[in-house]
């Protein structure tokens, strides 16, 4: 065990517990380098301890999930392989066909892959993925470390920020006119680097961010998998946001003061050009974001998977376990079954991941 880890886990101030769930629950997660410390541990470190670790949507659905129910209290388990006759959580990187998961009850967090079809629910980032019963919305974890606007900077609108690489923003917000335009109000566009470190220390800190802007270069298919995060975040920071047209955006928008929603550059400049005409307006989007992401934060995201656990996840279980002989049986058939749909949902996703129409075509 880290040290270090053991030393933040004991000082750091205990979360306000959740109540008890029926049945343990086990995470499963087979990057056993990666977390086989924090699978040893009785109490896992806070997440800030471990987020330098997450490379990808399965460390934040995955390690972080279980992370954040176990230090509230709840009956749940990091493991690297499914167990037999128990109620699983895993992601869709690690549930494989290979694994043969059947004789375990599966709940799988989609994240931006296909749908997954051999499992018996599913949690799900976008509206749009909720195809029946079996499927589940709820919000990813807010960021890590965040580190919210200096307040002192007030109304300024100097630094428009993008979390991601200039190739994942969309053509029309990286043009030289665009620019142009940008440094004509005295403005200039903020991508992440290319440096690792530097990369991790840009998505995480919004301390000089004025104004964020999402308007991703991605299929329309694409966009219907992706979650609000950047949203989400934005109201976390309170930093007011111009994104694009996007199903979960959309979704969450109740009104004008949630973000700008941009179809074009001149739209952009437009939306910039009232933000620092008008610092009543900026003002007034930030306190709204701030209270908008009451709804977002780690103790809420966390109440609603107990509840999602306590809820449906329980009962499928209950009735799985239930199950006659004959039915018990024919779980390996079954599950041939199933895995010819899921081959055929991830090929449906690797055809339209990039091969699609879009919003804002190269």
């Amino acid at each position: 065990m880290d040290p270090n880890l053991a030393s933040v886990s004991s000082t750091s101030p205990p979360l306000s517990p959740l109540p008890a769930l029926l049945y343990p629950v086990y995470f499963v997660f087979r990057k056993e380098k990666t977390w086989d410390d924090v699978m040893k541990q009785e109490m896992p470190p806070p997440i800030e301890a471990v987020y330098d670790r997450f490379k990808g949507a399965s460390d934040a659905w995955g390690p972080q999930t279980y992370i954040q129910l176990k230090r509230r209290g709840l009956g749940v388990h990091l493991v690297p392989d499914f167990v037999p006759g128990a109620l699983c959580v895993t992601t869709y990187e690690q549930l494989t066909i290979k694994s043969r998961p059947y004789s375990s009850y599966v709940a799988c967090c989609r994240h931006d892959r296909g749908r997954p079809e051999i499992c018996e629910q599913r949690v799900v980032q976008n509206h749009l993925n909720l195809i029946d019963e079996t499927d589940h919305l709820m919000p990813l974890w807010p960021q890590p470390c965040l580190q919210p606007r200096d307040a002192s900077r007030q109304a300024r609108v100097e630094n428009l920020v993008f979390k991601g690489r200039t190739i994942y923003l969309a053509k029309p917000f990286r043009t030289p006119s665009f620019l142009d335009a940008l440094q004509d109000l005295g403005i200039q566009l903020k991508v992440s680097p290319d440096d690792p470190v530097e990369a991790y220390k840009f998505w995480t800190d919004y301390s000089d961010a004025d104004v964020v802007i999402a308007v991703r270069n991605c299929t329309d298919y694409d966009l219907s998998i992706k979650p609000p995060s950047k949203l989400v975040n934005s109201w976390m920071a309170g930093v007011p946001a111009i994104l694009g047209p996007e199903p979960a955006y959309q979704n969450l928008r109740e009104s004008e003061l949630d973000y700008f929603e941009v179809r074009s550059a001149d739209e952009a400049i437009a939306a910039l050009k009232r933000l620092k005409e008008e610092p009543g307006l900026y003002q007034a989007m930030v306190e709204n974001g701030l209270r908008r992401a009451q709804d977002f934060t780690a103790d809420r995201i966390a109440e609603r998977w107990r509840n999602l656990l306590a809820g449906p996840i329980t009962e499928g279980y209950e009735k799985w376990l239930a199950q006659s002989a004959i039915q018990k049986m024919a779980r390996p058939l079954q599950f041939g079954i199933r895995c010819v749909k899921h081959k055929m949902e991830k090929r449906t996703f690797e055809k339209n991941i990039h091969d699609g129409a879009r919003m804002f075509p190269e």
